[in-house]
């Protein structure tokens, strides 16, 4: 479609040049009649200066005279009206300036026979009169002629080229015309084509829609389901897992030390893995619901938060040293972020608590444009790399249960906040040496 407009459109503009060439000539024809007109007419007054001028010398008389140089007058403003009008071509003016100066000559010439009719008689004075060369009427003619030969050649010329013009643009617009129909044509079909497409794809974009909402439907009954699944975890689960540990308590208080060694050990161990049970339902639970809490997103002073989290673990109980610097606000939702910061935080004085008292813990942050950026780093027992693409998995573990109680999840969990909010969590580490987590999030509404 557009080349069919640029065809029209190219066309329509050489219509319009080829208007003012047709302006132009037209023009140059009423230009060249005014010329011939003018030659004609000074034709006219050279003929009457003629006539009265053999009047003259026939019969004598003043009013011959009289009439002659009137007739001269208003030849000669005519030619001076010629001159003008053919002073833009080079060779007609040339040939204007000619006739004025023949014509003069000649009018010249009859003010030198009047004198010598009047000294000498009439006779003398037709004698004077030449027929041919200088100051002669055919001198004035010839002029008069070559001025009219030339100025028809010339608007032969310009009227050829007018008709040449006028018939590249019927041809023009003829094959312009059929070119821009024939693409109005093609694009068309295209057209027809494409919106038989678009149709195509409007019914299967509306068949994909409904399958979306059966989707959507079908997903919204899973989450029913898993909420009614986690609500019997949460419940009917926990519960014997909790009257197991009662019980177990209850026994060994009953007990006490009839119990030898052996099962005494037994009882822990099974009180202990009863509480562990329950703790990774917890840690499942919690993780299970973090898809489905909707995001209340706010300013949140990580200073503060950090201060509240450290309480809540237990770094006062611990012999490591925490050094906080001064961190960038973050723009987040306030439980969901309080609760990464807390397995990280846990983490950071659970593993680092082999050092003893040297164990050292550091949480820094950073603004950089507008992505927030916070690490949390130590120098515990760390992990090996090869093993880092694991780390955020569900029950990914890098030690051991009876070297570092835990549940695999809590790490998954951090991942998981930190995505939701459009961020990412990446870890570093060296074994024996530390760990350093970094967590970098949307600057999101903080100034």
């Amino acid at each position: 479609m557009a080349v069919a407009f640029v065809v029209l459109v190219v066309i329509a503009g050489y219509g319009m040049l080829q208007e003012r060439r047709a302006a132009d000539a037209r023009a140059y024809v009423r230009h060249s009649l005014a010329v011939q007109e003018t030659i004609l007419a000074l034709e006219a007054d050279s003929a009457w200066m003629e006539a009265h001028q053999r009047g003259f010398l026939i019969g004598g008389g003043a009013e011959a005279r009289a009439l002659r140089d009137r007739a001269f007058a208003d030849g000669e403003r005519k030619a001076r009206e010629l001159a003008r009008l053919l002073a833009d071509e080079p060779v007609q003016a040339d040939n204007a300036r000619a006739a004025i100066a023949a014509l003069e000559a000649r009018h010249a010439r009859m003010l030198e026979t009047g004198r010598i009719v009047d000294a000498q008689g009439l006779e003398a004075g037709r004698a004077a009169m030449p027929l041919q060369g200088e100051g002669s009427a055919a001198r004035v003619l010839a002029g008069l002629d070559a001025m009219r030969a030339r100025q028809a050649m010339l608007l032969a010329g310009r009227t050829a080229l007018a008709e040449r013009q006028a018939t590249l643009f019927r041809m023009v617009l003829s094959y312009g015309t059929a070119l821009a129909l024939a693409v109005v044509v093609v694009v068309s079909v295209m057209m027809l084509r494409q919106l038989a497409r678009n149709a195509r794809l409007g019914a299967q974009l509306a068949r994909l829609h409904r399958l979306q909402e059966q989707r959507a439907h079908e997903l919204e009954r899973s989450n029913r389901e898993l909420e009614a699944f986690s609500y019997t975890i949460s419940h009917d689960l926990r519960a014997p897992l909790r009257h197991i540990d009662g019980y177990v308590r209850m026994l060994q208080e009953d007990a006490g030390d009839g119990l030898d060694g052996d099962l005494r050990r037994y009882l822990e161990t099974i009180s202990e893995s009863a509480r562990r049970m329950g703790a990774l339902i917890d840690d499942l639970l919690a993780y299970s619901r973090l898809g489905r809490k909707p995001m209340e997103c706010t300013r949140l002073d990580m200073n503060a938060l950090t201060e509240r989290v450290l309480e809540e673990a237990g770094a006062g109980r611990s012999p490591a040293t925490v050094a906080v610097a001064s961190l960038p606000a973050a723009w987040a939702d306030p439980v969901l972020l309080r609760q990464a910061w807390v397995n990280l935080l846990s983490n950071a004085i659970k593993y680092s608590a082999p050092r003893g008292e040297a164990a050292h813990i550091e949480v820094s942050g950073e603004r950089e444009g507008d992505t927030v950026r916070y690490r949390i780093r130590d120098n515990g027992v760390g992990f090996d790399m090869r093993y880092a693409d694991k780390l955020f998995g569900v029950f990914q573990r890098m030690h051991a249960q009876d070297e570092f109680e835990g549940t695999g999840v809590g790490l998954a969990i951090v991942q998981q906040v930190v995505e939701r909010h459009g961020g990412r969590v990446s870890a570093q580490a060296t074994p024996g040496e530390g760990a350093c987590f970094t967590i970098e999030l949307p600057a999101g509404g903080v100034a």
